[in-house]
């Protein structure tokens, strides 16, 4: 697929998102027991548990076991009178490699509830924007959605403060881009202060912290040395990026998303901070087709998540059994977006004759120094855990093996990524979705 244009490639990419099939979880050794000992205890007690016990409570009703068959998940459905769920996804459209997530989760909940359940979805941010969001779940106007919490810092501090640690993951076209979103969501799910703090305004974390891509510098030329950065006009989106800006001496600017492809293409800003999916989506690389990228510290992410609004506790337990589980199916399709990302940008830098260069390590220093203060003094203001600094390269490192030992690996870089990404797989990334859900999100299950 290397000699496709990146215009083919998306539209290929994006058809594929509507043959998405579910797939049910496979568990093997603990795991499994774990889910026997379920059946057997729905069986005994009308219960229908599938974690450790310590997830949400559960809603009413009986519900059904992890990793239950088909069949079995639909027959938990024979007394569940029929719902529809409000859901607004971050996606644009249903069309695009940012649909995905979206698609699946959809397929998942309308055939595996057998058709109690009715997803009326709502693209583009329709019923209400990304700052209003919070406010619709809590009064039912959405029911499920994708949000951006980065954007209200003062009402999710702690979500803010994690921004700063997805600082302290590495970046690479592949396996790091696994392990980052992996390490940040185990460190995230173990944090209580963090699951309260959306807990205690009405909104259920259901996946609780989207790391998403790692963002580069899309910039108008070569962006390697420090000569290069000083005095740099970049658009920055989070106070997290504005700090690692000026460790640069760098200038920071504020400018909306929507603005930025045209401040690009007229030379208002050198460079945006932005991942590649979010780039190709906004045409940013066909006017700065010059990417910066770092591999041992990253520019902070932007991350977001899928949370239910007060709807979440009217429903039976097998619906939030349903929805908690296709969660799995939710990250698995959102690291694909992300490294298809990288896949498309591949082919559209070299289309515009860009370049992807790493930036020197003198430069990656002065970040690693800046954003290991940036955590630090998120712990020091109560919103991080103690030992964050080291926890977060730590669990990376361990996620890195983890992807090692199910045989993902970086067979080049960011430059020939469509030459040996196995695009056509479209169950590539299943095993290490499966193994992230079963050991970090499977104990958070409604029971």
């Amino acid at each position: 697929m290397a000699e496709k244009s990146a215009q083919q490639t998306r539209t290929s990419l994006a058809m594929k998102h509507t043959t998405l099939t579910r797939r049910t979880p496979r568990l093997t050794g603990a795991l499994a027991a774990a889910a026997a000992g379920a059946l057997v205890l729905s069986a005994c007690a009308g219960g229908a548990g599938g974690g450790s016990g310590s997830g949400s409570e559960g809603g009413s009703g009986e519900g059904y076991a992890f990793g239950a068959s088909d069949e079995e998940i639909k027959a938990a459905f024979a007394d569940v009178d029929p719902i529809t769920i409000t859901y607004q996804p971050s996606a644009q459209s249903s069309e695009g490699i940012d649909a995905y997530r979206s698609a699946a989760f959809i397929e998942n909940l309308e055939t595996l509830s057998d058709g109690k359940i009715t997803v009326d979805t709502t693209y583009g941010q329709g019923i209400a924007g990304y700052t209003e969001l919070p406010d619709a779940l809590v009064d039912g106007r959405v029911d499920i959605a994708y949000m951006l919490p980065i954007y209200q810092p003062d009402q999710f501090p702690v979500f803010h403060a994690w921004v700063t640690g997805t600082t302290l993951t590495g970046a690479s076209p592949l396996v790091d881009e696994l392990a980052a979103n992996a390490a940040i969501g185990e460190l995230t799910w173990n944090d209580e202060q963090l699951i309260s703090e959306f807990r205690d305004q009405g909104i259920e974390p259901l996946n609780l912290f989207n790391s998403a891509g790692a963002v580069a510098a899309m910039c108008s030329d070569t962006h390697e040395t420090a000569d290069d950065w000083r005095g740099t006009q970049a658009r920055a989106s989070s106070q997290a990026q504005t700090s690692q800006l000026n460790a640069l001496d760098a200038s920071p600017v504020s400018l909306q998303y929507t603005e930025t492809f045209e401040a690009l293409q007229r030379g208002t800003v050198d460079c945006s901070l932005s991942t590649t999916l979010a780039a190709d989506a906004a045409g940013f690389m066909e006017v700065a087709a010059h990417i910066g990228y770092t591999t041992d510290v990253t520019f902070a992410r932007g991350p977001g998540g899928v949370y239910a609004g007060s709807a979440w506790n009217s429903w039976p337990l097998a619906v939030q059994q349903l929805v908690f589980d296709s969660m799995e199916e939710e990250f698995i399709q959102s690291r694909r977006g992300d490294v298809e990302g990288n896949y498309v940008a591949a082919q559209t830098v070299r289309e515009q004759n860009g370049t992807f260069t790493e930036m020197d390590s003198d430069l990656q220093d002065k970040l690693k120094e800046a954003s290991q203060g940036l955590v630090e003094a998120e712990v020091e203001e109560g919103r991080l855990p103690e030992g964050s600094a080291d926890a977060i390269p730590e669990a990376v490192d361990k996620w890195r093996d983890i992807a090692a030992d199910l045989g993902y690996e970086d067979k080049g870089t960011f430059s020939d990524y469509d030459e040996w990404y196995p695009v056509d797989d479209v169950e590539y990334l299943d095993a290490f979705g499966e193994a992230y859900f079963e050991e970090i999100m499977l104990p958070h299950r409604p029971s």
